[in-house]
């Protein structure tokens, strides 16, 4: 024992004795031992603790759902469903206004009796005129026919008939006023025909395909242009290419209310060059 702790490397050579070995071997095992045993109640706990939460969230869900049974036994019961809309009844359509009668015709008035000349001697200039209590229907025919005179009558027969005008025809029976006059006016216009206009020069150097000139057309009573005045003049030659266009148009003149054809000028209108 003395010469074991005289030296100082005793205890490292004790490293490789038998019975440090078998210390170390028993310690290793003790240690893996307290290990398992540690386990084995880790995972037994472990598997309580699992079924407790299991536990726990079933008796949550019973204890939750009697108070949900509670409220729905206490709550007042829900309102009734809403009536049912009643839909508007489809509008019906308005019956078929019926067409109007047609008018008898009615024969027309008569016109009252012409009415002749009186012979009486020319009043002297100087001389005061008395016509108290006289009076004479007179006009410019020869003689007087009779009844219902006027001094614009063209009856040559007498009318008795007392609706008789001055609108009417002689020999009339009826009352009816002859119909109006009808109105044949209308304006000029450039005609129905297609108008075949050609693209002047200076479009096709500058590659224009489309363009429309305002112009207005005085128009002879034949349907002939007398003068073409453009409106505005876009260039590149197309006010110059309408006013020869339509100077070699046939037109279609104005009326007056006879349906006469008269010189006039129609609205303005778009010369219109497409390719």
């Amino acid at each position: 024992m003395q010469a074991t702790s005289d030296n100082p490397l005793a205890h490292v050579f004790e490293l490789e004795s038998r019975s440090f070995k078998r210390g170390v071997a028993f310690g290793l095992a003790g240690a893996l031992l307290v290990h398992v045993a540690g386990a084995a109640q880790a995972a037994r706990l472990s598997h309580g603790i699992g079924a407790w939460a299991v536990d726990m969230r079933v008796d949550i869900e019973k204890y939750l759902a009697r108070i949900y049974d509670i409220e729905m036994v206490n709550a007042p019961p829900p309102p009734p469903p809403p009536a049912p809309t009643e839909t508007a009844p489809e509008p019906k359509a308005p019956p078929p206004k019926e067409a109007p009668r047609p008018t008898p015709h009615e024969a027309p008035r008569a016109a009252p009796a012409q009415a002749g000349k009186i012979l009486t001697q020319e009043p002297t200039p100087d001389e005061p005129v008395d016509l108290t209590g006289m009076g004479f229907v007179t006009g410019t025919a020869e003689t007087y026919a009779g009844g219902v005179t006027s001094n614009a009558g063209t009856s040559p027969t007498a009318v008795r008939n007392t609706k008789a005008g001055p609108d009417g025809v002689p020999g009339g029976t009826g009352s009816a006023a002859p119909a109006p006059k009808q109105n044949l006016s209308r304006a000029a216009g450039p005609g129905t025909g297609e108008w075949d206009c050609r693209f002047p020069p200076e479009a096709d150097t500058d590659q224009i395909d489309f363009e429309k000139v305002p112009i207005v057309v005085t128009v002879a009573p034949d349907g002939t242009p007398r003068e073409v005045k453009v409106l505005k003049d876009p260039g590149h030659g197309f006010g110059r290419a309408a006013r020869q266009c339509a100077l070699a148009q046939r037109l279609t003149p104005a009326l007056d209310s006879e349906g006469r054809p008269v010189l006039s000028t129609t609205p303005p209108f778009f010369v219109r060059f497409t390719r």
